[in-house]
């Protein structure tokens, strides 16, 4: 087990354990590399297997921070150096760890406390108690780096309500705590502070009852109720009339139009439209894509789908120019394959989500 993933077991009172998951790169914002996903596979496959562990409780150790997505340094380099092999890798290994969650027998309670970005709403979204704190920040920000919102987004983003999954990939706009509960991208609110009172109810909770979801839902609604004055208001909905009717239009460059010439006073507006303006017009056409393909497909479907689509759009795309001007050089200038959604060529688009 790497020191980047502390596992451990915490007794209660049947002579059950609760499986504690604490990511350990504060450093990395708990960027998922290959060997933590690997780690955080295996272990949740033997806790699966072990009838003495009755739930999970996956959190990070103090900081800005639950998991801000993947190691997209590493996958930079593996694509420049031709090793689609690992690039290969890695996004099998991430999907499978995500599907295991979405799939898991026993609950799963994620904390998201800090930025949960990209891989970190992987982690987070097929988890049975998925817990905003009063410092959560979520996204899927990949429009900013040549990507496009993967790890199960095109299952997630798609589910939500008229337009905002489609608003959500081409701006990268952050959600609050309230965003994210009034989308179902969490459940529940539970102030920070009440972390190990959460922890210590559940090892003092009676798990000698036969359902362990109704005790890890009295124990976290609990706190949740003790929480609930302290949610802030949502900017998704305030302004979700908006973005549907951004959303509705008929093509990718009416949208892009839209988005270019609102005006707006409010500033979570406006940084979601710069972004949008700013990110890659690939990225842009392959989440619009994406989204539509996957609108009626499983969850197994879409990660299968993503896995052909991800790995051509990190050694084709614009992935590696982007990760090189936002973080490797860092000089916030990406040069686009494409100045705008118009130019983009349809043969080149339509190459990505084909397998070789």
């Amino acid at each position: 087990m790497t020191d980047l993933i502390l596992v451990s077991e915490l007794a209660t009172n049947n002579n059950k354990k609760i499986g504690l998951i604490t990511l350990n790169s504060a450093k990395t914002l708990n960027a998922l590399n290959q060997e933590m996903i690997n780690s955080l596979y295996g272990q949740l496959v033997r806790w699966r297997d072990n009838s003495d562990v009755t739930c999970i409780f996956m959190n990070a150790q103090e900081g800005k921070a639950f998991c801000a997505g993947g190691d997209v340094r590493s996958l930079r380099q593996a694509a420049l150096n031709g090793d689609q092999k690992a690039v290969v890798s890695f996004f099998e290994k991430e999907y499978l760890l995500d599907y295991l969650i979405h799939s898991y027998p026993k609950p799963i309670i994620c904390w998201g406390n800090g930025f949960i970005m990209g891989g970190g709403i992987g982690l987070m979204a097929g988890a049975d108690f998925r817990v905003v704190t009063d410092i959560s920040v979520l996204a899927m920000p990949e429009v900013s780096i040549g990507l496009y919102p993967d790890v199960g987004g095109s299952w997630l983003l798609g589910r939500l309500p008229a337009g905002i999954g489609l608003f959500m990939a081409l701006t990268g706009c952050r959600l609050n705590p309230a965003d994210a509960m009034y989308l179902g991208m969490a459940n529940r609110f539970v102030d920070h502070a009440f972390h190990n009172n959460v922890l210590e109810s559940l090892q003092q909770a009676d798990w000698s009852e036969d359902n362990p979801y109704t005790k890890v839902y009295q124990v976290v609604q609990q706190y949740a109720d003790n929480s609930a004055g302290w949610l802030p208001y949502s900017k998704i909905r305030e302004h979700r009339d908006l973005i549907e009717t951004l959303m509705s239009l008929p093509s990718l460059p009416e949208i892009m139009d839209a988005l270019r010439s609102l005006d707006t006073n409010c500033e979570w507006l406006q940084s979601a439209r710069d972004t949008a303006l700013k990110g890659s017009p690939l990225s842009a056409a392959i989440s619009y894509q994406q989204l539509k393909r996957t609108q009626h497909m499983s969850l197994k479907e879409v990660f299968q789908s993503e896995l052909v689509l991800s790995v051509n759009t990190v050694m084709k795309g614009d992935f590696c120019e982007g990760v090189r001007a936002m973080l490797v050089d860092k000089d916030r200038d990406p040069q686009w394959r494409y100045r705008s959604v118009t130019e983009i060529d349809p043969v080149e688009l339509e190459s990505l989500f084909a397998s070789d």
